[in-house]
């Protein structure tokens, strides 16, 4: 089909080509004119005398340049032929694409009818398609909710199965649990007597036990207070015998006489050693400034004090003493 509609178009171009040679042939193509110029032509025949050397000649001019005459002009039969061949090409290319034109629209037409056929096929094809994946589909959803169906059938047998056994199950273990709750209450009872028994036995010890602790804790309470009241005199005897040891050394180092009706009391530290630290004061005085001074002084005087043997170092450290002129003096 392409190579019919090729033919007509082949056709014009061979027109136009020949039409424009043959232009091109009748306005190029031309015959030349005969020249006009004398020819000269010398003859010689046989032997003759020696010639004698002709005079130089001048050099004849050179001839003129021959013009080219211009081509003649197309006649009107010519001119006529090219129009007729001009225009019958033209209407053979007006054919040609009228033509062409239809075949194209032949051709357009042939391939939209197939391209509904093809879509109508093909419609037809899918609508097949589709109907045989809707019936296996169909076909596949029966299948699975049958299987579903078997399923569900075998999960009930087998619960009311399970719910069967776990009865039975149940029902032993009740039994099971009473038998042992059973045995379980008996030997709960018996450990209870067991645990009675045990427990009184153990208050009767207890009880004795407390009653002996309590016993020897009276005898070591007692032998404790025994021994504090013991320690208690021993260091009121030892301040008694610290105190007058002091007295004794005061009196000692007094050198002076006052009124027998005053008195004063005495604060001193000591350290362990006896040393007085700081300086004493009076803590009560006598109303006479001069004899509550001069019984420091003495005090003064007659340390240090050497603390007795076994008296602890927090009794003495702080010594309160009272001294009365009548004693000072008659000391």
């Amino acid at each position: 089909m392409k190579q019919k509609r090729r033919w007509p178009l082949i056709l014009a171009i061979a027109l136009n080509g020949a039409i424009l040679i043959a232009l091109f042939w009748s306005f190029h193509v031309y015959v030349p004119t005969a020249s006009n110029a004398p020819v000269q032509a010398d003859l010689v025949s046989g032997p003759g005398p020696k010639a004698t050397p002709a005079p130089a000649q001048k050099p004849a001019p050179a001839p003129k340049a021959i013009q080219k005459p211009s081509p003649p002009r197309p006649s009107a039969a010519q001119q006529a032929v090219a129009a007729e061949t001009k225009a019958m090409a033209q209407k053979a290319e007006e054919k040609a694409h009228q033509e062409a034109a239809a075949r194209a629209a032949e051709e357009k037409a042939a391939a939209a009818q197939a391209a509904k056929e093809k879509a109508a096929a093909l419609a037809r094809a899918e609508a097949k398609q589709s109907a045989m994946a809707a019936k296996q589909q169909a076909a596949a959803a029966q299948a699975k909710a049958e299987h579903a169906a078997q399923q569900k059938a075998a999960r009930q047998a087998a619960a009311e199965k399970a719910a069967e056994a776990k009865a039975a199950a149940a029902k032993a273990a009740e039994v099971k649990a009473a038998a042992e709750a059973a045995r379980a209450a008996a030997l709960k009872k018996q450990m209870a007597e067991q645990t009675a028994k045990a427990e009184e036995a153990a208050r009767a010890k207890a009880l004795q036990q407390q009653l002996s602790e309590a016993k020897a804790k009276a005898q070591a309470e007692a032998n404790l207070a025994a021994a504090r009241a013991q320690q208690a005199a021993e260091n009121q005897r030892l301040i008694g015998l610290f105190a007058q040891k002091i007295r004794t050394q005061v009196y000692n180092a007094w050198n002076t006489n006052f009124s027998a009706a005053l008195s004063c009391t005495v604060q001193m530290e000591l350290n362990p050693q006896g040393q007085i630290i700081g300086q004493p004061r009076i803590i009560r005085s006598s109303g006479n400034p001069r004899f509550d001074q001069a019984v420091i002084a003495a005090v003064q005087a007659a340390a240090p004090f050497a603390p007795p043997i076994g008296l602890s170092y927090d009794l003495y450290k702080e010594v309160n003493l009272k001294f009365n002129a009548e004693e000072l003096n008659h000391g």
